[in-house]
């Protein structure tokens, strides 16, 4: 094709044996392709063919994935307060997580319904089902470790990662991967497949404290006040 601007030539010179071609789909054989009584011709290209086209999906490819369910299991830990612990509400009840769904009221619960998912990320399931997309699922733990570790609670925040508001490539979210076989001749082929499907990035992140009064008993002032306020001096007879 002589509308790919590295592929002209005169000879087979011109043509760098293994040489990639941009926008040419493959590499250059060394062979200059040259039209009946033209000076000016075209590389051979070695690549697979048909070259691959890039249609708009006429239809939501996950339409009925709305009602799926994603399974998040997190665990936690502060090492050095020796603290730890999960997202799943530790209950003997094993049918509770058959049948509860994450919600305001349910935040122990690690079931999260993918339209659900999909809305709190300010996005509709049907547009991002047509070309995919990257969800961003934040999990923050702040956890005052003074209190009872039945205060210490996940906070869930949820965010389209993806370029959703650009007709560029970065929008949207697939993926490419062929098969290969050959004939009864030798003859290598493949089959191509574009899939697009929804990616889920878990983030996870946190911060856990414990008051410590060792400023107050040994660096300020009053030092001495707090000391008499903390201990209470025993004296044996």
């Amino acid at each position: 094709n002589e509308g790919i601007p590295d592929g002209t030539c005169s000879k087979d010179s011109d043509c760098h044996p293994g040489e990639a071609v941009a926008a040419g789909n493959g590499v250059k054989t060394g062979r200059c392709l040259l039209k009946e009584n033209s000076a000016r011709g075209t590389c051979e290209i070695f690549a697979w063919c048909p070259v691959e086209t890039s249609p708009r999906p006429v239809e939501p490819v996950l339409k009925e994935a709305e009602d799926f369910t994603i399974f998040i299991k997190n665990h936690i830990r502060f090492p050095k307060f020796n603290f730890s612990k999960s997202n799943v509400m530790d209950i003997k009840d094993r049918s509770f997580l058959k049948s509860c769904h994450f919600g305001p009221k349910n935040h122990y619960c690690p079931i999260f319904r993918l339209g659900s998912v999909i809305r709190w990320a300010g996005s509709d399931f049907q547009d991002i089902a047509l070309e995919g997309g990257v969800i961003g699922i934040n999990i923050e733990w702040n956890c005052d470790l003074d209190k009872a570790a039945s205060e210490c609670h996940p906070h869930y925040s949820f965010s389209r990662l993806d370029n959703k508001l650009s007709n560029s490539a970065s929008s949207g979210y697939n993926f490419r991967f062929a098969r290969y076989y050959r004939d009864a001749a030798g003859v290598e082929f493949r089959t191509l497949m574009k899939a697009y499907g929804i990616r889920f990035d878990v983030m996870v992140n946190g911060k856990g404290a414990f008051f410590c009064d060792l400023v107050l008993i040994y660096l300020i002032k009053k030092r001495e006040f707090y000391r008499d306020r903390k201990y209470e001096e025993v004296r044996s007879t």
